[in-house]
């Protein structure tokens, strides 16, 4: 049976949004993105509910469990800015002017700054794509 534990290893703040990732078997970026937009939307209010998460879930396990699953990274080939759109792209496997498109649309809809917001965080959760 899965459990839900907080991260150990992949954690930036309190290791909710990494224990979600493994147990959703999803890129820890993906659920940080998820967060900041939930926050975002939700006025902050989110906030309070991330850290209730921190207090409530157990510490993971001491071993470091290797997971296997598409990661989400900034794209060095297919940037505009910082790769944030491009990554995002590569992930879903959608064009990335579909992702660009809907930044703007979303944009103009919130007067620009949480989009603004929103991708200058996301250049600081999601890393660059490594050189092979």
């Amino acid at each position: 049976m899965k459990r839900l534990y907080k991260e150990r290893f992949d954690k930036k703040f309190m290791g909710v949004c990494g224990g979600l990732a493994q147990y959703f078997r999803l890129d820890a970026s993906v659920i940080r993105l998820v967060f900041v937009v939930a926050t975002i939307l939700s006025g902050g209010l989110f906030i309070l509910f991330y850290l209730l998460l921190g207090l409530l879930m157990p510490l993971g396990p001491k071993s470091y469990v290797l997971a296997h699953y598409k990661k989400l990274y900034r794209s060095k080939k297919d940037r505009v800015i910082a790769g944030v759109c491009g990554g995002i792209g590569k992930y879903l496997r959608v064009n990335p002017m579909i992702i660009r498109l809907i930044f703007v649309i979303i944009g103009i809809v919130t007067a620009v700054i949480p989009v603004i917001i929103f991708y200058f965080l996301a250049i600081g959760i999601v890393p660059e794509e490594p050189t092979h």
